[in-house]
């Protein structure tokens, strides 16, 4: 999906209706959720618009409910970890009405939009560095196996520039 495509999306839809992605849907794509969560809460975009947000991965987690380094993240981020246990990986591939119904789908990664996501929904796909650098494409490294907490935050931190960015646009495009 193209900057202006998304754009056009959003402004034609309602309720748009937006799926964060990655790989396995305990990292990146959960903490992408609440934090844009958050921040819409906080923006005049949530009086003009209700947005629904959810995520989702690509692989089968089994056992596991989010990465705790993600926990931890999203707790320094003030999300109230009732909002956070709510949360349960869930494969896409399971949830095609979903996919389908999506406004846009928002992947941390070129890898999942060109290998991982079916074809027949790559046309609603878009990176979220684009959103954020006007089509510039920048892939969020999977932090999954990284085990210092700092370097793991700055991975989270990123992806916070980006939505914080992504709910700056909205404010100025009148959403």
């Amino acid at each position: 999906m193209k900057i202006e495509s998304f754009w056009n999306a959003l402004k034609l839809s309602t309720n748009p209706k937006l799926i964060f992605v990655c790989l396995g849907n305990i990292c990146r794509s959960p903490f992408a959720q609440m934090k844009f969560e958050q921040l819409l809460q906080q923006s005049e975009v949530k009086r003009k618009h209700e947005f629904i947000i959810q995520s989702g991965g690509f692989i089968h987690q089994k056992d596991v409910r989010i990465h705790p380094m993600t926990e931890r993240a999203l707790l320094e981020e003030q999300i109230p970890i009732e909002r956070i246990e709510q949360h349960f990986p869930r494969r896409l591939r399971k949830h095609k009405e979903d996919l389908l119904d999506a406004t846009a789908l928002i992947v941390m990664a070129q890898s999942h939009r060109d290998i991982q996501m079916p074809a027949k929904y790559r046309d609603k796909t878009i990176l979220l560095s684009a959103i954020a650098l006007d089509g510039k494409e920048i892939d969020i490294p999977d932090p999954a196996l990284i085990e210092n907490f700092e370097e793991y935050k700055q991975i989270m931190q990123k992806i916070t520039d980006y939505l914080k960015t992504f709910i700056k646009l909205l404010e100025e495009k009148g959403f």
